[in-house]
């Protein structure tokens, strides 16, 4: 998934991703210019990225509060998650689902959200990622559990959601998009993953693994860690979805080269590898090509990411039958 201006990306833009076969994008930055500049554009990208009957993924981040890409007429203003974490669940319910069918309605199919990170309560404006942001819909697990599941449920009705930031980011020293090093304290067993679990349960078909790295778990970033992508995610949680990086442009692992990090995602457990800069992706896709050419348990590994991705796209019915 590569990143595209949520004003609209440019005709060399785009040709240059059909060029590189990208299959899904983010509308990257904000947009105040309402649902039909965002259909117009969206339409577009429909058009150009279409393969074989197979429609591209077109995300976005619309969590709301100071995380809210698409604004304008046609668009909801939404209130902060901690502000939404105090409504009843199925108030919740109700406003997710009105909010996921504006995305719909202009051409987005995937939701970078719900956060299901729960940030302390006394540290809550010190967490630079979360809290600063009130992205959080709490400062328990209780209540950041329920409202994330609650948020899976209505969203889902419309759009794909997507769990982030596994194994959590809510107790970090720091902001992976700005800082290296950046650290969290979560184990494996911790009751800090709960709300996770409970939007796996509820349905979400994709999760978002952080670029934090976890001193208690093995020390490497969850993007890198198969303990974390297949131990935690993949076998204790039960989760069988789409497991999605956060993006590569981000401080934490840009002193990785974008050849070794694709590699090393996949061969960790990843599903989607995301990075809102386009302009590593050949080098990616050349590396774990050669990978795999090489390694038959990766190239095994890669098919299966391929069909997982696929019957993700054909859940949200973006498949097409294609007349030989």
């Amino acid at each position: 998934m590569v990143g595209v201006r949520s004003k609209g990306p440019s005709a060399a833009k785009l040709e240059r991703l059909q060029r590189l076969d990208v299959g899904s994008v983010i509308l990257d930055g904000n947009s105040s210019l309402g649902r039909a500049a965002v259909s117009s554009t969206t339409s577009t990208i429909d058009a150009v990225l279409t393969r074989a009957g197979v429609a591209p993924f077109i995300a976005t981040d619309q969590e709301g509060g100071a995380v809210q890409r698409l604004t304008g007429p046609g668009f909801s203003r939404i209130p902060s998650a901690l502000q939404q974490g105090r409504w009843s669940e199925p108030m919740l319910r109700r406003y997710a689902s009105a909010w996921s069918q504006q995305l719909a309605a202009a051409g987005a199919n995937l939701n970078l959200a719900p956060v299901a990170d729960t940030v302390p309560a006394k540290h809550a404006h010190a967490n630079q990622p979360i809290g600063r942001y009130d992205r959080e819909y709490g400062h328990s697990t209780a209540v950041v559990g329920s409202h994330v599941a609650a948020v899976v449920r209505g969203e889902s009705k419309h759009v794909v959601v997507t769990l982030k930031h596994f194994p959590g980011i809510g107790r970090a020293n720091g902001n992976t998009d700005l800082a290296k090093h950046v650290t969290d304290p979560t184990r494996q067993h911790d009751r800090y993953l709960e709300p996770f679990r409970q939007g796996v349960a509820a349905g979400a078909p994709f999760v978002m693994v952080s670029l934090a790295r976890y001193p208690r778990l093995d020390g490497k970033p969850a993007c890198f860690s198969t303990m974390v992508m297949k131990t935690m995610l993949r076998g204790a949680l039960g989760f069988d979805g789409v497991v999605i990086s956060d993006s590569f442009h981000a401080a934490a692992v840009r002193d990785v080269p974008p050849a070794t990090a694709a590699v090393r995602f996949f061969r960790a457990g990843g599903t989607m590898l995301l990075d809102t800069d386009a302009s590593p992706i050949r080098r990616m896709a050349a590396a774990v090509r050669t990978r795999a050419r090489t390694h038959p348990d990766f190239a095994a590994a890669i098919k299966a990411d391929v069909l997982r991705v696929l019957e993700a796209k054909s859940a949200a019915g973006l498949l097409s039958m294609v007349q030989p």
